[in-house]
């Protein structure tokens, strides 16, 4: 499976202390030059703890990936509409025919998911591992709320998720009754 990210799903787990869960959940996540740079490079000038977090994760599980000339030219026509990691995740993802891509941003998304890329957000990230049983529900349920103090997520977003885990937690209680 082909795992792509752009650089808020690395940043937003490294806080809640999650960035693991892309290895249990995708063995290898792949990230362009762009996201490399905005995450660990420019993170670590800003003494951002996450960075150096994320930095230990390279050549572990986040494999930086490059683009081809077919891939920057995109990631450039991209950058009009979107910021530089946004587009080179972009343009990586459709070089690399990714199955998904992890990004966050709405507009960002919306360009990606045009160019027909499967997108999956930072909470559906969790979800996802709930869903395969790689965190508690308690585990999900706190990563949600602590999420919600480095992500800008609405209350709605936020009661959506938490509902959704909730559902999950109780089919599966009623699946060992």
């Amino acid at each position: 499976m082909m795992i792509i990210s752009n650089s808020s799903p690395l940043i937003l787990l490294a806080k809640i202390n999650k960035i693991e869960l892309l290895k249990k959940m995708y063995f290898t996540v792949n990230i362009p030059p762009g996201v490399y740079q905005e995450v660990v490079v420019r993170g670590k000038e800003e003494k951002y703890s996450d960075a150096y977090l994320i930095e230990r994760c390279i050549d572990d599980f986040i494999v930086i990936k490059k683009l081809f000339e077919v891939g920057r030219e995109k990631a450039r026509k991209l950058n009009k509409m979107v910021g530089k990691g946004e587009s080179e995740a972009i343009a990586l993802a459709l070089q690399e025919k990714a199955d998904m891509l992890l990004i966050d941003n709405l507009e960002p998304r919306k360009v990606a998911e045009s160019n027909n890329v499967k997108c999956r957000s930072t909470p559906g990230i969790l979800l996802e591992a709930l869903k395969k049983e790689k965190i508690s529900y308690e585990e999900y349920s706190d990563a949600i709320k602590e999420l919600s103090s480095f992500a800008w997520l609405s209350g709605d977003i936020v009661a959506f998720f938490l509902e959704k885990g909730h559902q999950l937690k109780e089919g599966k209680k009623n699946e060992n009754k």
